[in-house]
């Protein structure tokens, strides 16, 4: 929670830390509990279609409540895709504009996301006044890698990581009894956001070995395929000379 200025990551961290505003531990959490509905809704392939689930109305007094007193829940909300707009009526909302495609699995790693700072705020919140399970003691690192059939790995920031087959826990080194204090909070959120970009420059990587793999085909199988400037070479000239005789040759 998407190292860019305008990441959703960074205001839900704004959110819990509480740098914009002093909101109480009551109002984060019921901020914070919309946004999951709403996320929760666009993380389904097919509501994520229906306007309804698209747009949230500012003017609603149940959502002004929730949503006001927490300002980075807004630049939360835009940051994931909605934009503020006012209808003929006036009336103002958060709406995703029915051109713009809403990527699900983004939409169910911010769910994640969302359900882990819910419980970091109060891990009761989702339980309904039940113990929850990050306030028992927690198990020991061989049992729980038994029991999941996983390995553990830690993270720079501190965070042990847990891949299992079916999930990916993550929980604070330092955290014995299952309370975070401030900054560890705000290093699970950094760890998230790190785990994120990773998974999205790797498949940034992969879309572009494939377009060089299907280029390579098509030059080694099509007949009809002729060689020819790239528009950089173009922009820069006609030919390598071009370059020679505008910076001349280098002197050995």
């Amino acid at each position: 929670m998407s190292s860019f200025g305008n990441s959703p990551g960074m205001h839900l961290q704004d959110l819990i830390l509480d740098t914009k505003a002093t909101a109480t531990k009551e109002q984060k959490v019921e901020c914070l509990k919309l946004l999951r509905i709403v996320v929760k809704n666009l993380a389904d392939p097919l509501k994520s279609q229906d306007p309804k689930y698209r747009q949230l109305r500012l003017s609603n007094e149940k959502v002004r409540a929730k949503l006001l007193p927490c300002p980075s829940a807004k630049e939360y909300m835009k940051a994931i895709g909605f934009a503020q707009v006012t209808d003929g009526d006036g009336a103002e909302y958060l709406r995703i504009e029915a051109d713009k495609e809403v990527n699900v699995v983004n939409m169910q790693a911010s769910l994640v996301e969302l359900t882990n700072a819910v419980e970091m705020v109060d891990p009761n919140a989702l339980s309904g006044g039940k113990k929850s399970p990050a306030n028992s003691a927690p198990p020991s690192r061989s049992s729980s890698v038994g029991s999941f059939g996983g390995e553990e790995k830690k993270t720079p920031e501190g965070i042990i990581v847990r891949r299992s087959d079916s999930a990916l826990s993550t929980s604070s080194a330092s955290s014995s009894t299952g309370k975070m204090t401030e900054k560890q909070k705000a290093r699970l959120l950094m760890e998230q956001k790190r785990k994120r970009e990773q998974e999205e420059a790797k498949e940034a990587r992969a879309r572009t070995s494939a377009q060089i793999k299907a280029d390579k085909y098509v030059r080694m199988n099509d007949p009809n395929w002729k060689s020819g400037q790239s528009a950089a070479c173009v922009k820069s000239g006609t030919g390598i000379s071009t370059f020679r005789d505008k910076y001349g040759e280098g002197e050995n």
